[in-house]
């Protein structure tokens, strides 16, 4: 059984002279085999001014014995009445754990913090007997101390606890204590501040897995190509989606040639051309069964300015090519042959000494007789010209790269490679 034990320690906010106290608990539990039944009528509920949602009343023996007690929660009203077990003791046990008969009854009631004192009519303890109570009044005797939440913020907030027990518990950040948003805009669960927007289409390109709100930018692939723009079937690897694939003649020189095939189905009709070499006279010349043909020279990879005859004259070593284009018939062919022969001191048609090749500073230029000398680029660009049968040009400011020389005189035009380095 539990005893009220007064101690004091803080004065009561409510009451300025009152104690601190101990409040009694709720009997838990207690069957001794004999009671007595205390019924509070609605009349005793009436003068009671109770302030919290979980009031409740215990009765004390005179030795402060707890010996019943009963919720004084609305809820918990029958009919707006209450009844009390007060139980007495079991005469067995040495001890006294009840009421004895012939003892008066006291009752005091804990409305949250406070202990107030019962007013009412005498109570005398009767085994099996009853007693009604229909009036009662209360009267403050301490405040008790309660552990609990006190911050009001908390989800588990205590409205009647004075002492906090570290026991509080938060709302996670953005939700209530419901575990809902307080902000939630379009209503799908998740709080505003934590919306994440993006493009939530799987087949999008930006598809974002982690997004909460749609975005409208979503993009996505073009048809046959996935989203790093690859085909999505390209069974030869020529970066065409098989798709899009057009069979035709993909050789441009050839006279059925298609701009628009991309796979070749080996239905070309190509031009031929052969290049034979007079070592003797260091001359190249183009033979072909086609008439009419537009013909260009190269030297290694890079065009001949101005050779388009079926021979041209040598003077330097190197690799020569042919391209063969018949504009009737949209078509050509092409041919290479590799010269490692020619020497400096071979001459040529004028007599070309070319010197030195390659060329860093001055290029020195001799002729057997008086010619028109220019230095074309690449791309057929006039670099410099002159008349005359022997030069040095200052090349110093050219850029590294191929150069050519052309000569034109009395006995026709020739064309030869040089090296600037």
């Amino acid at each position: 059984m539990k005893h009220i034990i007064a101690f004091f320690l803080l004065v009561s906010p409510a009451f300025v002279s009152a104690q601190s106290c101990e409040l009694p608990s709720v009997l838990d539990g207690l069957n001794t085999g004999s009671n007595m039944t205390l019924l509070l009528n609605e009349g005793f509920f009436s003068n009671l001014n109770l302030n919290t949602n979980s009031p409740y009343i215990v009765a004390l023996t005179e030795n402060d014995l707890v010996v019943g007690s009963a919720s004084l929660a609305e809820e918990d009203l029958s009919n707006g009445m209450q009844s009390v077990a007060v139980w007495g003791d079991d005469a067995i046990s040495d001890s006294i754990d009840g009421a004895i008969p012939g003892e008066t009854i006291s009752l005091q009631i804990v409305d949250g913090a406070n202990l107030y004192i019962v007013n009412t009519i005498p109570i005398i303890f009767t085994v099996n007997g009853m007693s009604l109570i229909t009036s009662g009044s209360m009267t403050y005797d301490c405040t008790g101390i309660v552990f609990g939440c006190t911050d009001a913020n908390a989800c588990n907030f205590d409205i009647e606890a004075n002492e906090d027990d570290g026991s509080c518990i938060s709302p996670a950040d953005y939700y209530n204590c419901d575990g809902d948003c307080i902000l939630d805009s379009d209503n799908d669960g998740v709080c505003d501040e934590l919306e994440i927007i993006g493009c939530v289409e799987p087949m999008a390109c930006n598809y974002n897995p982690l997004a909460t709100q749609e975005s409208e930018d979503c993009y996505y692939p073009e048809p046959y190509y996935n989203c790093d723009s690859t085909c999505v079937n390209d069974a030869d690897g020529d970066s065409i989606c098989d798709e899009l694939e057009t069979d035709g003649c993909t050789n441009m020189f050839a006279c059925n040639y298609q701009d628009t095939a991309t796979d070749d189905d080996g239905s070309c009709i190509v031009i031929t051309a052969d290049i034979f070499y007079n070592q003797q006279e260091n001359i190249l010349t183009v033979e072909t069964l086609h008439d009419s043909l537009e013909i260009t020279w190269l030297y290694y990879e890079n065009v001949i300015p101005f050779e388009h005859n079926d021979t041209l004259y040598l003077l330097e070593d190197g690799v020569y090519g042919v391209l063969l284009y018949d504009p009737i018939n949209d078509c050509g062919t092409t041919d290479t042959v590799h010269i490692n022969v020619v020497g400096l001191e071979e001459q040529s048609k004028y007599l070309v000494s070319l010197y030195p090749n390659p060329v860093s500073d001055y290029l020195h230029i001799k002729l057997k007789s008086e010619a028109t000398i220019t230095l074309y680029n690449t791309v057929g660009k006039l670099i410099y010209q002159t008349t005359g049968q022997e030069q040095t040009i200052s090349v110093y400011e050219l850029p590294t790269g191929l150069y050519f020389l052309k000569v034109d005189g009395p006995l026709g035009s020739a064309t030869y490679p040089w090296i600037k380095n």
